[in-house]
């Protein structure tokens, strides 16, 4: 790592009891920002459209033991800037990333849109992926690069502009968590949906609705869990399948598991039970 690249700690306020603070660390396209905790075989975490590196609470407590874990602020979230808004812009900055914060091979963790950039990263890096996680998402919309967003993203953003930013928050966890959702567990993700900024939220969409992972799918060769949740609304059981067709049948494992009782952000709404997956599937690749 050279000196340009060297990541500083960043005390923002934003940790969360012993969760830890932000860093940031510079590329060429600008800061990435992140936390980092533990020790151990590297596990790589990047959230979803609504999320941001404090997404993942509840996974570093439990992992941080066994893992040195890191989640970013995907660009345009957190302290992170913004790149070209195109899926494999998106997979080259976590390469660059990664590699500049001293990790080569990890295993991939990717929720959502941030599943849609790992499913796609996995398949262009495949040499340092040693296991891919991939979080109720799917291939991406496949819609044709500089099409007007559709009219669901349009909706979000218009929102977004319409309400504060804690309103916006409530509202995006409201209506991603299945009905009768922990209060607490809403609040918790209604304040980090309201660290959302606009020029992050849009080129992400426009990421998710323009990707198509099918052609990388083919060159996936690692172990892989496909975790969905089956009262998701924002990524139905359809798109799962279409995901889970596109993934090679030759893979060292492959295990798909629909989480009972939880929408589209089962890593908070039933950490237990989403750690617990996940766990099985961290010891398998420890034990081989």
């Amino acid at each position: 790592m050279d000196e340009a690249q060297k990541a500083v700690t960043v005390r923002d306020g934003d940790s969360m009891n012993n969760f830890p603070h932000r860093q940031e660390v510079a590329l060429v396209t600008g800061p990435v920002s992140y936390r980092q905790a533990g020790s151990g075989p590297d596990l790589v975490l990047l959230h979803g459209l609504a999320g941001n590196s404090g997404t993942w609470k509840r996974q570093f407590e439990k992992f941080a033991g066994r893992f040195r874990m890191t989640a970013w602020d995907a660009p345009g979230y957190g302290r992170s800037d913004t790149v070209t808004p195109a899926v494999d812009a998106y997979a080259d900055t976590l390469g660059a990333f990664t590699q500049a914060i001293g990790i080569e091979r990890f295993i991939l963790i990717g929720h959502s849109m941030g599943g849609v950039v790992a499913g796609n990263f996995a398949g262009r890096y495949r040499d340092r992926v040693s296991g891919l996680v991939l979080s109720c998402t799917h291939l991406g919309r496949k819609q044709r690069a500089g099409a007007p967003l559709g009219e669901k993203y349009l909706a979000r953003l218009a929102q977004y502009e319409a309400m504060t930013p804690l309103d916006y928050g409530r509202a995006r966890a409201k209506s991603m968590t299945a009905p009768g959702c922990d209060p607490q567990i809403l609040e918790d993700f209604a304040r980090i949906a309201a660290e959302t900024r606009k020029e992050g939220l849009e080129a992400a969409a426009r990421v998710v609705s323009e990707a198509d992972n099918r052609p990388h799918f083919a060159d996936l060769d690692m172990p892989v869990l496909v975790l969905a949740g089956d009262l998701d609304r924002t990524v139905p059981k359809a798109l799962t399948e279409e995901l889970v067709d596109a993934i090679p049948g030759q893979l060292p494992s492959f295990v798909l598991h629909y989480l009972p009782g939880v929408g589209h952000a089962p890593y908070m709404e039933d950490a237990n039970l989403y750690n617990a997956v996940l766990g099985d599937f961290l010891s398998s690749l420890h034990n081989t």
